[in-house]
């Protein structure tokens, strides 16, 4: 069987200008010979320009405001029967409308943040500076990192947390602890180890506790706090700066 290209992630790089001049004279014939992904195309701009203009409650709220004014007008011109069906038609015209862009807004919302995930996600590389405190303690230590290094999130997850209760100065930690913590989808109690982090200014990995922070907040659907804290980052100019600029034009 035929495997059909998945263009979701061009669509995202042509609407947002990263295409290169090869990449975007490709796109542009594909979109000439398949009405498919020219209308796929047409509906994330539309969408995009829809979401990126406005807040959801500020949607509701102008759509609740435009209910209520032609209601008020209404009321005050027609006193009769048929004035009320119309406006109760209206009402439930409205309250369709809305349930079903809101919906629509929740769903592709949803979507977004689970692909600027994944393009823009992935756990740090280890670096930790073993300390010399201890024969036991380096152990517990080269155990854990050996474990996240190969991916066994679950137990690196296990010693870390052991070592921290152990020595909570370890700050350094907290870094792959959270991280770890996110590939299991404990993503409140990573935002908790990264903040830890944060908190004590521990300049080492507050760069990295920043980034890995934002995408707690983008996976827990608190776009405020995500949208602040990608702000923040591009502010700093550090590392992940053009990294959270793509990000802020796509939540």
């Amino acid at each position: 069987m035929k495997n059909e290209l998945d263009y979701s992630v061009y669509i995202e790089r042509y609407l947002d200008g990263e295409m290169s001049p090869d990449e975007k004279l490709w796109f542009t014939r594909e979109l000439k010979g398949n009405p498919a992904l020219k209308r796929e195309l047409c509906l994330r701009e539309r969408l995009n320009e829809s979401i990126q203009e406005t807040e959801i409650m500020d949607f509701r709220k102008q759509l609740e405001s435009v209910f209520e004014e032609s209601r008020v007008e209404i009321e005050s011109k027609h006193h009769h029967l048929r004035a009320r069906r119309r406006i109760a038609a209206v009402s439930t015209s409205l309250i369709i409308a809305l349930a079903g862009m809101l919906t629509l807004w929740l769903s592709y919302r949803n979507l977004d943040n689970q692909k600027i995930y994944e393009n823009y996600y992935s756990p740090a590389e280890a670096g930790v500076t073993f300390r010399s405190e201890g024969k036991a303690e380096n152990s517990e230590l080269q155990t854990a990192m050996q474990y996240y290094e190969t991916g066994n999130y679950e137990q690196a997850l296990f010693h870390f947390e052991k070592i921290l209760r152990n020595d909570p100065t370890r700050l350094g930690l907290n870094l792959y602890s959270g991280i770890s913590q996110m590939e299991v989808n404990r993503y409140r109690d990573a935002n908790t180890s990264f903040h830890k982090i944060i908190d004590n200014n521990y300049i080492l990995y507050i760069e990295q506790a920043e980034w890995y922070l934002a995408f707690c907040y983008l996976m827990t659907d608190d776009l405020e706090k995500a949208r602040d804290q990608f702000v923040l980052i591009e502010n700093r100019k550090g590392y992940y700066q053009h990294q959270a600029r793509r990000i802020l034009r796509k939540i």
